[in-house]
């Protein structure tokens, strides 16, 4: 990508919105923010096919999209094709992509996502981790999300060819929450059981507030029954002011993030998430676990609450503290997207994905 003054160009493979997820919001922001630096093209590989497809269909879907980044090889010749993949079946339908770019000569970048890549990589053995090693070694270099997520993959590839680079997002005013009505609490996450939310639903039911609570739970349902498994929790415990309506996007999720008190994430795993760092970049105080690369993200105390998965009764304290003093709240969301503007904005992540591209040619 040296000695050229043309613009180098990148393909860029991985799911873009609407689906909701980290994953196809990192793409849209990146694309965003790297567009004027590079000639980039987003090879959208997000599902198209209906949940009860045929397998001859899934196939048939999987071969078009093989052929489509073949030909944007051969055709294109990208200086860089930049694959973004998280666990399970994702990981080999997208080691077939890494193959194939290498196979057409082209630089590959590959870029972990997954909340459970720990747990995917743990599960290997024999044949299965013996291949996984070689698509990860296949790459020049591999994008994970913080130091802790460069542990994991130490033992699996070179450390040298790991580039950290954390999520970004754009930063926004901050908020300044209504003093009066409900305290407003904020999750967006999808309804699937490691998230945590059923843990939530129980603390807000043993809240002690001067005044009411209103939890939002908004996210898509991952696990079918999950969501209607939560109502049904919401309504055991006598939790009035809930609302679970499912995905929220665009305006709607600007609107309610901006109208809540606090943002909590009970995850029992997860990578560096995007939603926290929405939360983080408007000044909402943050409350989640110590789990993936958030503790890297948010320093202790003063910029988030932060508490072991299932520790329900620190996720309680937390969530009595801002609910009982507002100047610790507002002083904590302050700190916290302080923090977010220095370390985690999207021209940040935009910049340290730039330098991977261009330590390529070293």
């Amino acid at each position: 990508m040296t000695g050229d003054t043309r613009r180098p160009r990148v393909l860029m493979l991985g799911p873009l919105p609407p689906p909701v997820g980290g994953m196809a919001t990192v793409v849209s922001n990146l694309h965003r923010a790297l567009a004027p630096r590079l000639e980039l093209r987003v090879l959208n590989n997000v599902k198209t096919t209906a949940r009860d497809r045929s397998l001859l269909q899934g196939i048939g879907a999987q071969l078009r999209l093989l052929a489509r980044l073949g030909w944007q090889c051969l055709a294109w010749r990208p200086a860089v094709v930049h694959i973004h993949t998280c666990s399970w079946f994702t990981f080999w339908r997208n080691g077939v992509d890494v193959l194939l770019a290498r196979l057409l000569l082209r630089r590959v970048v590959l870029h972990i996502h997954g909340a459970q890549f720990h747990h995917f990589l743990g599960g290997l053995t024999g044949t299965s981790a013996w291949f996984a090693r070689r698509l990860l070694r296949a790459a020049q270099r591999v994008i994970v999300l913080g130091e802790g997520w460069r542990d994991v993959l130490s033992g699996w590839v070179d450390p040298v060819r790991i580039a950290v680079v954390p999520n970004g997002v754009p930063s926004g005013g901050q908020v300044e929450p209504s003093p009066t009505g409900p305290f407003r609490i904020i999750c967006l996450a999808n309804y699937e059981v490691r998230k945590g939310q059923e843990d939530l639903l129980r603390v807000v039911a043993r809240l002690d507030a001067a005044r009411p609570v209103r939890l939002e739970l908004l996210g898509f349902e991952a696990e079918p029954g999950r969501r209607q498994a939560l109502l049904d929790l919401a309504a055991e415990l006598g939790l009035a002011h809930v609302d679970i309506p499912g995905p929220v996007t665009g305006k709607d999720k600007e609107a309610r993030l901006a109208a809540a008190h606090c943002f909590c994430l009970p995850s029992y795993d997860e990578g560096l998430p995007m939603s926290m760092l929405e939360a983080m970049a408007i000044g909402l105080p943050v409350v989640a676990t110590r789990v993936g690369a958030i503790p890297e993200a948010v320093d202790e105390v003063r910029e988030g609450l932060l508490f072991e998965p299932g520790d329900v009764d620190a996720l309680a304290t937390h969530l009595q503290r801002l609910i009982d003093d507002p100047a610790a709240a507002r002083a904590i969301g302050a700190a916290g997207r302080a923090r977010l503007m220095r370390d985690f904005s999207l021209e940040r992540s935009a910049e340290l994905v730039f330098e991977v591209y261009r330590a390529l040619d070293h």
